[in-house]
């Protein structure tokens, strides 16, 4: 009876410990880390694609930084919703990145306020279907601005100039879903 009582005792002692890891979350001190499972919208409010992501810094012992997927809502191709605009191809159903870079930072925008900002950079692969994909370069940074008034936010740079430049200008909210930017502070300090 002592045994199945200790074993009892036991197994309650490992559920408790289980749970208080499972509540504790994601790392919250000291690591720069994005984690984010959320709705992308775009200005009126309309989700175009569920986003997953979950990187930090690349380290010599963690190269890979993390990973990036995306599920894209349907759309008509005759009028595709960026990042597809440029390209000639069937609807894309999602979208997997290989990730190279991953960098944190701070800055402040005269018009948003202070933000805290997630970056991550390398080859993005559009599936239209099984075995058919094409990959291209793309970065997308994440904010998140201590102004109330200013929502979470993704910018999208996709196929770098020569230059190596990445035009800025698609930026798009975030839906329901989580959104956590932890961040230790500027990358390489």
């Amino acid at each position: 009876m002592r045994r199945i009582v200790a074993l009892l005792a036991a197994l309650a002692l490992l559920a408790s410990v289980g749970a208080a890891s499972a509540a504790a979350g994601p790392r919250t001190t000291g690591v720069n880390h994005f984690v984010g499972n959320f709705d992308m919208t775009d200005t009126n409010g309309t989700v175009i694609g569920h986003i997953h992501a979950d990187f930090t810094e690349p380290t010599m012992t963690r190269m890979v930084p993390g990973t990036l997927d995306i599920v894209w809502e349907p759309y008509d191709v005759a009028s595709p919703p960026f990042p597809f605009m440029p390209l000639d191809w069937p609807p894309v159903k999602e979208s997997h990145a290989q990730l190279l870079a991953g960098s944190f930072g701070d800055e402040i925008d005269p018009n948003l306020g202070h933000g805290i900002t997630a970056f991550t950079s390398g080859y993005l692969c559009d599936y239209t279907a099984p075995w058919n994909a094409g990959c291209r370069e793309f970065a997308v940074i994440f904010q998140v601005f201590d102004n109330d008034g200013v929502p979470d936010r993704v910018g999208w740079g996709m196929e770098p100039d020569s230059a190596g430049q990445y035009d800025w200008s698609y930026w798009y909210g975030r839906g329901k879903g989580s959104f956590v930017l932890t961040y230790a502070g500027p990358t390489g300090g």
